[in-house]
């Protein structure tokens, strides 16, 4: 039970993507992260409903059922109502992760002026897709890297798991108060690793 609870231990605390990750009934229950390519679809759909001959308000409304991971619900509701189109733009720029400053931009701009602002949102589409791109190439870059420093940061957990397991280490629970602050310290030490590496990961997944 002792070694089992030590184990246990070591992993839960020392990886902190562990408690933060949900469990697959959760996952499936959690809403699909929206990404570059939802915003893509988001600023084509509203072109095209430009180009069209749409109301910025209905072309908006319809870009939006094109990108159904985006949550536009607030800036639809608005938009249909006739609200403001500063309360549309809110909405907007707080949905979408990427652009969501400059699509707000080019909302309040196109409502003001009145011209044509299809093109506008075109070209806020390419550099949506652009910047997509880039994230995916350097995903694909530091696969390597991340499986590598995940390797590193578990091998210590494996190591102590086999010791424990085999019998070996209880020669450091049975020292004592020497082989228990030795056994701590190796313990946090672990855990430090694997927090340090952890925190690296997520710096990485998150750098634009």
């Amino acid at each position: 039970m002792l070694i089992a609870l030590v184990v246990a231990a070591v992993i839960v605390a020392g990886i902190p993507s562990l408690r933060s990750r949900p469990w697959p009934l959760s996952r499936a229950r959690r809403r699909v992260r929206s990404g570059p390519s939802d915003e893509v679809a988001l600023l084509n759909g509203l072109a095209a409903e430009l180009r069209a001959g749409a109301s910025l308000r209905m072309a908006l409304v319809a870009g939006a059922e094109r990108a159904p991971d985006l949550e536009l619900g607030r800036a639809v509701r608005a938009a249909a109502a006739g609200l403001p189109m500063s309360e549309v733009a809110a909405g907007v720029e707080e949905s979408l992760p990427g652009n969501g400053r400059l699509v707000a931009g080019a909302l309040r701009l196109a409502a003001s002026s009145g011209g044509r602002s299809a093109v506008v949102f075109e070209e806020l589409a390419l550099r949506a897709a652009e910047a997509g791109e880039l994230s995916r190439e350097r995903r694909a870059r530091t696969a390597q890297a991340r499986l590598s420093a995940m390797v590193v940061a578990g091998a210590p957990v494996v190591m102590v798991a086999v010791l424990l397991m085999t019998g070996k280490g209880q020669v450091l629970l049975e020292a004592g108060a020497v082989g228990h602050v030795i056994a701590a310290v190796g313990i946090g030490l672990i855990v430090a690793g694997l927090a340090v590496v952890a925190a690296v990961l997520r710096t990485a997944e998150r750098a634009p």
